[in-house]
């Protein structure tokens, strides 16, 4: 006997009524889910309150795959890769969707908490958050200016990044020194190539008023940097590739850890930016602990090997973020409107 036409239905039964086979892969319906593909066979649209009740038991309720995912990522460095490898994949939150969730809380803390990038970062400090500077073509790093601050910073090629630390704020800062036209380089030939009016678009940038510099470079920041926080999960993942190439692991493996990594990684910046000013550098020794023994319990190996790859991955990770950084600022402060 044949399910009748969905219209035969009495409008108070038709609005819950099942039909016969699966809308979506066309399998026979003996229950309240497709035996196939998993689909409900209830087809009637979502209430409020069933729109509710779903957010609630899927996400905020004890027993949900959110706080099940957090408590392992917290906990057990390095466990939500062993459980998904291992084939436990029901009970969490899928790798790709956790990194998503949290870069988009992240991004989210920054911008209502007033991050600021450019010249008017001091601002940020007054009011005890961490801030970012940059300085496109300018010669060297601005001086330190105070005896309370201790700078720490590294020069490679074109490019200078570093950190202060005071009392009174944490500030990263990101420089890029541009070559002179009286003496081009390659990198000066090739700016002008992508760029022909590049001098002309550099010179209006440096006209602007310092809060204008800022406010150009914040919106490309926000605009641009989940994108770049995106891309540098595979390079993650080929880093940990490189140094574990012996083992003859995949590459999917790897970018599975850089996904949970970098996720934790996000829990922890913000944390940074809700928490007093004093916790920031304990947070950053947990996030540079965390990853060394999520590397060890994920991939195993002597602890001196372990602390010696986690090394290079940290420093070559850091560097390649920074670099990629000063070009998304140099790439705003050009073609910004």
């Amino acid at each position: 006997m044949t399910s009748p036409p969905l219209h035969a239905v009495p409008a108070s039964a038709a609005h819950h009524a099942a039909p016969e086979f699966c809308p979506s892969c066309k399998t026979r319906l003996g229950a309240n889910f497709c035996p196939q593909c998993g689909q409900e066979a209830v087809l009637h649209p979502p209430s409020m309150g069933e729109f509710v009740a779903e957010f609630i038991g899927h996400y905020v309720a004890i027993e949900g795959k959110l706080w099940r995912t957090l408590g392992q990522l917290l906990l057990r460095p390095g466990g939500l890769t062993k459980a998904y490898m291992a084939g436990q994949r029901v009970k969490y939150m899928q790798p790709l969707r956790l990194f998503l969730t949290l870069s988009v809380i992240l991004f989210a803390l920054l911008q209502f908490s007033g991050f600021s990038v450019g010249e008017s970062a001091q601002e940020g400090r007054v009011a005890k958050k961490p801030a970012v500077r940059a300085d496109i073509g300018s010669t060297e790093l601005r001086e330190a200016g105070a005896a309370n601050i201790s700078r720490y910073q590294i020069m490679l090629g074109y490019y200078n990044f570093g950190v202060d630390i005071a009392p009174d704020g944490n500030r990263v800062n990101f420089g890029l020194t541009l070559p002179s036209s009286d003496n081009p380089s390659l990198a000066l030939i090739a700016l002008r190539t992508v760029f022909p009016t590049f001098r002309q678009s550099l010179d209006r940038y440096y006209a602007l008023p310092p809060e204008q510099k800022a406010e150009r470079l914040t919106h490309g920041f926000f605009a641009r940097m989940p994108y770049v926080i995106f891309f540098m999960v595979p390079v993650f993942a080929l880093f940990l590739k490189l140094l574990y190439l012996p083992s003859g692991r995949r590459y999917g493996e790897y970018l599975l850890f850089a996904l949970h990594v970098n996720a934790f990684g996000f829990l922890i910046m913000a944390l940074i930016d809700l928490m007093p000013l004093w916790t920031a550098r304990w947070l950053m020794l947990l996030l540079s602990l965390y990853l060394a023994r999520a590397m060890h319990h994920v991939y195993g190996g002597a602890p001196w090997a372990t602390t010696a790859r986690w090394l290079v991955l940290v420093v070559a990770y850091l560097m390649m973020l920074a670099v990629i950084i000063t070009q998304v600022m140099l790439f705003t402060s050009l073609t910004s409107v």
